[in-house]
Formats: C-alpha cells, sequence, structure tokens
C-alpha cells in the first residue's frame, strides 16, 4: 500500500512537469501557437494519478482482506465473482491463491473508473468500514462535505470534457479558457485528497 501512496506521488509530480512545460513556453519562446494543451495534459495527468490511486488501494487492500490481513466490509463479503474464478482459486497453488484474486480484481475492475465522488466512495466500501466516508476525507481537508464532493465532481467533469469533447465549447466551436491557477488547484486538491484518503484506510 506504501508503494501504491509512492506512485501516485511519483504521477502526480509527473503531471506537474507539464504545467512547468507549459511556464517555461510561455515566458521563453515568441510564437502565436497557444501551449494551452500541456495545461489540460496536467489535468488529465493529475486525474489520471487519482484514479489509479483508488484503484490501488481498493485492490491491495482486497487482497489484505482476503489473506486474513484486513477485516472484511460487507461490499467486500457481498461481491460476486465468475465460478471460473472460483474454480481457479480453489485448485491455486502456484501462483499462490492472493496472485490469482489479485489478477481476477485487476480484470473486475479494469474499465471502472474512480474519479466521481460517489464511485470514491463505492469503491473504498470494499475496504473501508466508514459509514460517511466524504465527512472523514472533507474534515482531514478543512473542507465542509459538499465543498469536497463538488470540487471532485466539477475536476472530474473537467477532465471528461477534455478528454471526449476536446475542450470545445458547443456553442462556439472554439477552445474553453483554461489557466495556470486552475491547473494547480486541480493538482493540489487532487495531490491532498488522495493522501488524505491513504491515511483514512489506515495504510
Amino acid at each position: 500500500m506504501h508503494n501504491a501512496r509512492a506512485l501516485f506521488n511519483t504521477n502526480i509530480i509527473a503531471a506537474k512537469q507539464a504545467g512547468s512545460i507549459y511556464d517555461y513556453l510561455a515566458l521563453s519562446v515568441t510564437s502565436p501557437l497557444s501551449f494551452d494543451d500541456l495545461l489540460r495534459s496536467q489535468v488529465v495527468y493529475s486525474v489520471s494519478a487519482f484514479d489509479k490511486l483508488i484503484h490501488d488501494l481498493v485492490r491491495i487492500g482486497m487482497v489484505e482482506i482476503f489473506t486474513g490481513i484486513r477485516t472484511a466490509t460487507a461490499k467486500y463479503l457481498n461481491e460476486s465473482i465468475s465460478l471460473k474464478s472460483h474454480a481457479d482459486l480453489a485448485v491455486a497453488s502456484l501462483p499462490p491463491r492472493e496472485h490469482i484474486f489479485e489478477q481476477i480484481l485487476f480484470q473486475k475492475f479494469k474499465a471502472v473508473s474512480f474519479q466521481d465522488p460517489e464511485k470514491v466512495v463505492s469503491g473504498l466500501s470494499y475496504i473501508w468500514n466508514e459509514d460517511h466516508k466524504w465527512q472523514e476525507i472533507a474534515k482531514k481537508m478543512g473542507l465542509s462535505d459538499s465543498e469536497a464532493r463538488k470540487t471532485l465532481r466539477l475536476i472530474a467533469d473537467r477532465r471528461n470534457v477534455i478528454v471526449h469533447e476536446a475542450d470545445i465549447d458547443p456553442v462556439t466551436s472554439t477552445k474553453l479558457n483554461i489557466t495556470k491557477m486552475e491547473c494547480e488547484e486541480i493538482t493540489v486538491f487532487l495531490h491532498r485528497c488522495g493522501n488524505e484518503i491513504a491515511d483514512l484506510v489506515k495504510i
């Protein structure tokens, strides 16, 4: 789990590098071209880093439950797997059963995104017995529950407009405005939120 957090922090640093390149080009290069797509990439990579962190925490936490290291949650106990997966686990010896189980989880969650606040709660419910997850996360961040949820939802929406709609205004057919400050705020929020979640799930 500590490796998951370390990788998350490395990925956030990498996302920030896009903003640093933007700063350098904006100050050093005289050109009619726009470098704003570097800022958009910072947003996308920051959200991707957060998404991966939640995936990693959920997957590794579920493996810890499987091996008896961690207390099972109600959602974990009620989760279903295919009969084939059950058969694979029943006969597993090499590699160990926990490795087979981890591969099952990889396949199960590979198409799931943990970017929307409700999806984050859903994922964390596999490993964290806390009824008011966003209240606890927000409190650690010095925010209200609603403010933390709204901020993450807006960030996820912004990322989706960039990725799925080329960040184009549907009315004017021109790129939406994006600023360095907006990107920095997004990255800082996700960085802190991710680390607070890692702390709260007792990593």
